[in-house]
């Protein structure tokens, strides 16, 4: 055998140096640990002998059950259970804590449902308002993007009906107003029907409806009876309870003959 085989196969010479675990942490040198255990060290990160109080201290807190520690519900918890876990969490105490921002024109009845669900399903304030928040400027971005839409359909509308009436545009205008006058509708009534209606049916219903009646029929008249029974303040009267009868207004808005005639008819007796 070579020297040089001989040197490679004989037992080697003791260094002096420990024969453990070269990779544990240099705070476990000299201790008297087992491999176990200083794999353990070695696999939890502990750095020094603080991270290892530092966890022991952790461990001491949860097992004392410490204010810090929130324990997870089970999936059969009762409703007592969950509402202690949410408090624990920061819900208030009370919907009403919630402190929202009400934006302009809010239904305070929308209000109050939003926080009594965010208040239910355990929210806290600070994730119930900018829930809150976030609603109300995706909803308020979906109002604007829905107002323009309905300012350039309508003035579209308005283009289309001029080309088809032509020089009638402003008589046909005109026959329109005088009925909605007539029929005691204010700006608010008549925006929602155009929200409804659109603004080009709206147009076309109240334009025919005044070129039925006439501009005669909304001439002003006094107290004399009409000679069919019917004093004008009745005839008003009359009116008054047809517009809040609901399916006598479908039939009348519709352009039924029958409902048509008999509001004329009123109108003719309440106005001269």
């Amino acid at each position: 055998m070579s020297e040089t085989a001989a040197t490679a196969l004989s037992p080697a010479e003791p260094t002096g140096e420990p024969q453990g675990d070269n990779n544990a942490p240099a705070w476990t040198e000299g201790l008297n640990l087992g491999e176990d255990t200083l794999g353990y060290i070695k696999n939890k990160g502990w750095e020094s002998p603080a991270d290892l109080l530092t966890s022991y201290r952790s461990l001491e807190k949860y097992q004392m059950k410490s204010p810090d520690i929130i324990e997870l519900p089970g999936v059969d918890a009762d409703e007592d259970a969950m509402n202690q876990f949410y408090d624990r969490l920061g819900r208030p105490s009370d919907p009403s804590q919630y402190g929202f921002e009400a934006p302009e024109n809010a239904d305070p009845e929308l209000m109050d449902w939003f926080g009594n669900t965010a208040h239910r399903y355990g929210l806290s304030e600070k994730q119930a308002k900018g829930l809150f928040n976030e609603w109300n400027e995706m909803t308020g971005a979906k109002m604007e993007n829905l107002q323009h839409e309905m300012k350039v359909q309508g003035e579209n509308d308005i283009n289309n009906l001029k080309k088809e009436w032509g020089g009638d545009y402003d008589k046909m205008v005109n026959a329109g107003r005088l009925a909605a006058n007539g029929l005691g509708y204010g700006e608010e009534q008549l925006s929602s029907l155009e929200e409804k209606m659109g603004t080009g049916e709206m147009l076309k219903l109240f334009a025919t409806l005044g070129s039925k009646m006439g501009e005669d029929s909304f001439a002003t008249g006094n107290e004399s009876g009409s000679g069919f029974g019917t004093s004008p303040s009745q005839a008003k009267a009359q009116m008054d309870e047809l517009r809040t009868d609901s399916q006598f207004m479908d039939a009348y808005m519709s352009g039924d003959k029958a409902a048509v005639a008999k509001m004329q008819k009123l109108m003719e007796i309440a106005h001269g």
